[in-house]
């Protein structure tokens, strides 16, 4: 009934973030996967705002969101804005 315990992979982040990313291939709709990831990206600014530039963009949240997934977020159609000259439009 319980999820096992677990360190998060990221101490100022937390488990939950662990768990929104091992989620986020479960997620049928493109769109929503995108939406949710942005939001992850989001939540990872919020937790590590020395990454975060004037204006609300870090180069660094997208990529610890990639190291942190054990999966390749491109085959789910999550493009990291800086790899593909995008805008980082993650909140």
């Amino acid at each position: 009934m319980f999820l096992p315990k677990r360190k998060p992979k990221d101490y100022d982040c937390g488990l939950n973030l662990d768990l929104m990313i091992e989620a986020l291939p479960r997620i049928q709709d493109e769109q929503k996967r995108v939406e949710y990831a942005k939001r992850i990206v989001g939540l990872i600014k919020q937790s590590h705002i020395s990454w975060v530039d004037e204006n609300g963009c870090s180069e660094e949240a997208w990529t610890h969101f990639y190291r942190l997934a054990e999966y390749d977020p491109r085959d789910y159609g999550i493009q990291n804005p800086y790899e593909v000259d995008g805008v980082d439009d993650a909140l």
